[in-house]
């Protein structure tokens, strides 16, 4: 039985929800959202920029090497980019993508029952520095 291009479109996106976690979805925000209006909307990190914050910013105390995996998990699934023969390793968002990853990070958090610590009164706002 074929799936058509919706159901399909589905699949996908329930598949990718499944395989990641709540410090993906930090990650993700980091890279999609800056709360700084268009073109400065989306950010790219170089890996070592990206643990520091994470550390300081959101607590997240991961090695250099964990968060480096998770990179490489959410390039392998189609929601970063990272840039060839980088030294440091730079990781990017897709434009293309911006929608997707609004979607799956608000039903990620629903889902999650995580909704008063994500989101405010302000349009299309993720906020996690309580």
């Amino acid at each position: 039985m074929l799936l058509t291009s919706e159901k399909k479109n589905r699949v996908e996106f329930e598949e990718i929800i499944e395989r990641i976690d709540f410090i993906d979805i930090i990650v993700l925000k980091k890279f999609y959202f800056t709360e700084k209006g268009f073109p400065n909307d989306m950010e790219v990190y170089c890996l070592p920029v990206l643990v520091k914050e994470l550390k300081n910013v959101h607590n997240i105390n991961l090695t250099k090497d964990a968060i480096r995996k998770r990179l490489l998990k959410l390039v392998k699934i189609g929601l970063l980019e990272k840039v060839k023969n980088s030294n440091p390793s730079i990781y990017l968002p897709i434009e293309e993508k911006k929608e997707f990853v609004e979607k799956l990070i608000k039903t990620f958090i629903i889902r999650s029952g995580l909704q008063n610590l994500f989101f405010h009164h302000t349009k299309n706002s993720y906020n996690t520095d309580h």
